[in-house]
């Protein structure tokens, strides 16, 4: 078994920490390191999913291990050691708490959410009631979102003919909800069990994907909505 396939892909966004992958495979973090790097470089594997491989209490300790090194105090390796962790891996950690990774990782995570969940919901819609306009596109889809897609579509400089493409993650959720016993048996899974949450889940997720696609408007996303993006995504079941 491969250091990316314990630690997880870009499809499956969890695994083991650097320091299990190591013990597991009999090598060094060193080896294991530069492997994931190499991964990265061929677009197999995230920057972000190496940063995550790292729990809360071991990202804590590597934070603080970071600001003493900033501020010229002594690093504290046996707080490392206490934590089974490396000095190999705090320069890897270092690295990747630049805010470029961050958001270049986010960017593609949202894009993929975007995609996958557009291209699932009207493939569900269109096998329910039909794939002509006067199946899934006026049976599936309703009508306060359908005008507001053809008033989104009025507005843009560049049009596109797929009215669809104008839902947002917003309208997916109420779409999702209408037609709830349809994706109920299609997805037995626990995403959609509990729709308060679902509903909750989605809006936040519009609302980071609001941040990140427009960053000039100055809104901020963090550690924590990386984590829930990342979580999302894994739940996804489209």
């Amino acid at each position: 078994m491969s250091p990316v396939s314990q630690l997880g892909s870009r499809s499956r966004p969890r695994g083991l920490s650097l320091s299990e992958i190591a013990s597991n495979l009999g090598i060094s973090i060193g080896s294991v390191i530069q492997y994931l790097q190499t991964r990265v470089g061929v677009g197999s594997l995230r920057c972000s999913d190496i940063y995550f491989s790292f729990s809360r209490d071991k990202r804590a300790v590597l934070q603080e291990a970071i600001t003493r090194r900033k501020e010229q105090w002594r690093i504290d390796h046996d707080q490392l050691r206490l934590h089974d962790l490396s000095k190999e891996e705090l320069d890897l950690f270092e690295s990747l708490r630049a805010r470029r990774v961050f958001a270049g990782d986010m960017y593609e995570i949202i894009s993929e959410i975007e995609v996958r969940t557009h291209t699932g919901v009207r493939k569900m819609l269109e096998t329910q009631f039909g794939p002509e306009e006067r199946g899934w596109w006026f049976q599936g889809i309703p009508v306060e979102i359908r005008k507001k897609c053809a008033s989104s579509r009025e507005v843009d400089d560049e049009p596109t003919d797929d009215r669809f493409s104008y839902t947002n993650f917003i309208h997916l959720s109420s779409i999702i909800d209408k037609h709830s016993g349809i994706f109920d048996k299609a997805f037995p899974v626990p995403m959609f069990k509990d729709k308060k949450k679902l509903k909750s889940d989605f809006s936040r997720l519009n609302g980071i994907r609001n941040a990140v696609m427009h960053p000039v408007k100055g809104r901020k996303w963090n550690e924590e909505d990386f984590e829930f993006v990342r979580d999302f995504l894994g739940r996804l079941p489209f």
